[in-house]
């Protein structure tokens, strides 16, 4: 049931409502009219495209949605848990089999307000990174519910996942776990990898957005994105040559040889300057791994 300051449940246009938890009380209300097959990625996908809109448009609103937000964090304090899981995909791992997953996120985001005056207070950032800013716009540009997932859904639960990869703090947050098999499937790339590219060099425009394992892993999807198999990868690599300069900094720059490798092998397969990338190469060759000095 609705918490003592959740909106009145009295169904009403979503253009009436105040803010997203309006909003959710509005889904909650009516699940059949909002979400298809009563999909907690289509619910997912509708939060995404409210938060989009709020940056878009310059919108101050409180939203605890992101993957890196405090509903997401909330969630995994509450099982222990260490995942780089975006909130959809944790909910739907852990709902009990007498539940359904949609149901399980209105009981939990129930027990989330009527916790979040009783958490201790912890300094909270005044403003999120402004390299975001640039990813999120980047998000936004493209139509990720319109693609189809190599895990044969639609691609609209893509920015989340990538959103909790470049905003991973630790290497076990790190990962592509939530990306293989959906923006690819070994060297195939699927519909979602020309616009997953251009986020990931947004993402990596600004070194001080991620952290150098986010970073090395970013760079190994660049990697495979470049270098895929399928009809995709003609737009992936056009992408990647209009920020060869990204790649030529992290070459130089990043701390690891494994991400330098990554930046290196991209350049090879991509730089149509020779002269240029045999240049680099012979400068920082003591940093790269032995087989590519």
């Amino acid at each position: 049931m609705p918490t003592d300051d959740s909106p009145q449940s009295t169904v009403k246009h979503w253009q009436d409502c105040t803010d997203v938890y309006d909003f959710l009380e509005q889904i909650r209300l009516r699940p059949g009219v909002w979400l298809p097959g009563h999909s907690l990625r289509h619910l997912e996908a509708l939060l995404t495209g409210y938060r989009v809109a709020l940056g878009v448009h310059a919108i101050d609103e409180p939203f605890d949605f992101w993957p890196e937000q405090r509903f997401t964090q909330w969630l995994h304090e509450r099982g222990g848990s260490s995942s780089s899981l975006s909130w959809a995909a944790e909910i739907e791992r852990t709902t009990p089999p007498a539940s359904a997953p949609v149901e399980e996120f209105f009981r939990l985001l129930d027990q989330y307000r009527v916790e979040q005056p009783r958490r201790s207070l912890r300094p909270q950032a005044s403003s999120e990174h402004p390299g975001l800013q640039a990813v999120r716009i980047e998000i936004s540009r493209h139509d990720w519910g319109g693609m189809r997932c190599g895990c044969e859904e639609t691609a609209a639960h893509v920015p989340s996942d990538l959103l909790s990869l470049i905003t991973a703090q630790t290497p076990a947050e790190a990962t592509l776990a939530a990306i293989d098999n959906h923006v690819m499937i070994q060297s195939n790339l699927m519909d979602p990898a020309p616009a997953a590219t251009a986020v990931v060099l947004a993402a990596l425009a600004d070194p001080s957005l991620t952290t150098p394992e986010a970073r090395e892993v970013l760079l190994e999807l660049l990697l495979y994105l470049g270098c895929g198999d399928t009809l995709q990868q003609e737009e992936c690599e056009a992408t990647i040559r209009g920020a060869v300069w990204i790649l030529y900094r992290e070459l130089t720059a990043h701390p690891s040889s494994v991400a330098r490798a990554h930046a290196y092998e991209t350049l090879h397969n991509l730089e149509t300057e020779r002269d240029r990338l045999a240049a680099f190469q012979h400068t920082v060759r003591d940093s790269l791994p032995a087989d590519l000095r």
